[in-house]
């Protein structure tokens, strides 16, 4: 007899797709991705982990020691996507507004499909000594050594040279890396979740998701092109 199939699960918000057959420790990773989004880094155990997944919480054992672990491979998963992030031909080099928007667009919208990684960017800044910063553990170590070694050094370099190339065709002003980097990505923190929480419950709407790009790019024209 032909049995008619079971229609399909919504797509839960915060949840990444992964194809049928996907192993158990990325599943088990996509659910802790959506719970982070929807119940913050702190809201939820394991078992919440496990039920959905339909496995008992020794079997998350078999995959990660702790739910600590856990955090921090999602936090691995975070550090690889932002690594990639300021992204651009070097013949975009010669047009270093254009490319400037372009990156900065994108690197909004990063944040904006990957909630958890909000969450937890927001968590690792409240713990600057002890604790379980997982960003920083991901990335293997402490901010600063991050702008010239590990995984998002390349990251760091493109940004340094995209500003470069924009104050030497005299469109930008001498601007630190760092300087820049620390005010979008704060500016960007701040305005997803304050005053209102645009992560997590629902999706982003296109009309939301072009404001906050827009936002983020004249925050930064704005920072690159004026005299202090």
């Amino acid at each position: 007899m032909h049995k008619t199939p079971s229609p399909a699960r919504p797509k839960k918000p915060g949840s990444p797709s992964r194809p049928a057959g996907t192993q158990t420790s990325e599943r088990i990773l996509d659910e802790a991705e959506r719970l982070i989004a929807t119940r913050g880094v702190f809201g939820f155990a394991l078992r919440d982990i496990a039920d959905p997944l339909r496995v008992r919480v020794p079997a998350i054992y078999k995959h990660y020691e702790s739910r600590d672990d856990v955090l921090v491979a999602v936090a691995r998963r975070f550090v690889a996507l932002l690594s990639k992030q300021f992204s651009y031909d070097l013949a975009a080099l010669s047009h270093p507004t254009q490319t400037l928007q372009t990156v900065i667009e994108e690197f909004a919208r990063f944040h904006l499909t990957h909630p958890a990684y909000v969450r937890l960017s927001l968590i690792d800044f409240a713990t600057p000594d002890g604790g379980s910063e997982y960003i920083r553990l991901a990335a293997g170590g402490p901010f600063r050594s991050n702008l010239n070694a590990g995984p998002l050094a390349p990251m760091h370099r493109r940004l340094r040279q995209l500003l470069a190339a924009g104050a030497k065709a005299g469109v930008f002003r001498e601007i630190s890396e760092v300087d820049f980097y620390r005010l979008i990505k704060s500016v960007l923190l701040v305005r997803l979740v304050f005053p209102d929480d645009l992560l997590g419950t629902k999706p982003v709407s296109a009309a939301d998701r072009r404001k906050v790009e827009r936002m983020l790019w004249e925050t930064a024209l704005r920072h690159v092109t004026t005299s202090l």
